[in-house]
């Protein structure tokens, strides 16, 4: 059970595969102790950059059981439950609670129409009393894109609901309106579009930020150091992972597993979602400016 507020670093876990498709529990192992050492203050899967959609349900159960295990009480595991279909999603709470979940995280979806809050009624029914829902909220088609507004009635329908993730562009407006409606219905804001958004969504009051995971020691030291009022220092870390989260905004778990692999993290860098292919010129400028994002002693101690 969670007993501390989400804040800080809660990066999305990647589902990493074998080279014969199947999913690859050495490499998620060395994944998630990676991102405790790290500094994570939570850790999420799964969620839009672990494929989610992409899992059968015993995959998911199984690298959800994983995570939880290697997690041990030394973080806390908030579990992506979305799918296109809301009963689904019931389901997935359901099993989350039995593989070990502190919390689950909920998107909005379009099938969920003009019954969201019946449909996320029935999520916190399935998830049982004292763990969070974080809602998820993204734009179309995946998302239902809901506005300020109606996050915030939708947090005061359901009690479950404590905080948004907010992943709309821009997001800064809607994160505005969101921390200025936090109280007893809603605890805070976490920043979501890969983090290329963070310094700002920070500046409108966000607690937290949900990245993938690649530049996961840069985006710590990032939140440390706004956390401490070093602005100057939070602003050239942003700075500094500008240029491969351009890179990563069409390519995503794409540029997420070519860093792991590149570190030894993962074995495989394949990925199942539809996604552009990273040609050899553009993974060598990837690589170099990780390299250069990263080679700096503070960097090591984040």
């Amino acid at each position: 059970m969670m007993n501390r507020s989400l804040k800080g670093i809660l990066p999305i876990v990647p589902t990493p595969f074998g080279a014969d498709g199947s999913t690859d529990e050495a490499s998620l192992k060395r994944v998630v102790v990676h991102a405790i050492e790290a500094g994570a203050t939570a850790l999420v899967y799964p969620g839009v950059a672990s494929e989610d959609l992409f899992l059968t349900v015993e995959e998911r159960q199984g690298c959800l059981s994983l995570v939880s295990r290697l997690a041990g009480g030394k973080l806390p595991v908030i579990a992506g439950v979305n799918s296109a279909d809301p009963a689904e999603m019931v389901e997935i709470t359901r099993m989350a609670v039995e593989n070990g979940a502190d919390g689950i995280m909920a998107m909005a979806v379009p099938a969920m129409e003009d019954m969201v809050g019946t449909w996320f009624a029935r999520i916190a029914k399935a998830l049982g009393p004292e763990r969070p829902i974080i809602l998820q909220n993204l734009f179309k088609p995946r998302g239902a894109d809901l506005s300020a507004e109606a996050m915030l009635a939708l947090a005061a329908e359901v009690p479950a609901i404590r905080y948004v993730k907010e992943e709309g562009i821009p997001s800064g407006p809607k994160v505005s309106k969101l921390v200025a409606g936090c109280g007893p219905d809603l605890d805070g804001v976490i920043g979501g579009g890969g983090a290329r958004y963070l310094l700002e969504e920070l500046d409108r009051g966000a607690i937290a930020s949900m990245p993938a995971i690649e530049l996961l020691e840069l985006h710590v030291a990032l939140f440390r150091a706004y956390a401490a009022h070093d602005r100057n220092e939070a602003l050239r870390l942003y700075e500094r992972s500008l240029p491969l989260l351009l890179i990563q905004a069409p390519y995503r778990m794409r540029l997420t597993k070519l860093i792991l692999k590149s570190r030894g993290l993962i074995t495989c860098d394949d990925v199942r979602e539809p996604l552009p292919e990273m040609d050899a010129e553009l993974q060598e400028l990837a690589l170099e400016l990780y390299e250069r994002t990263v080679a700096q002693p503070e960097m090591a101690d984040a």
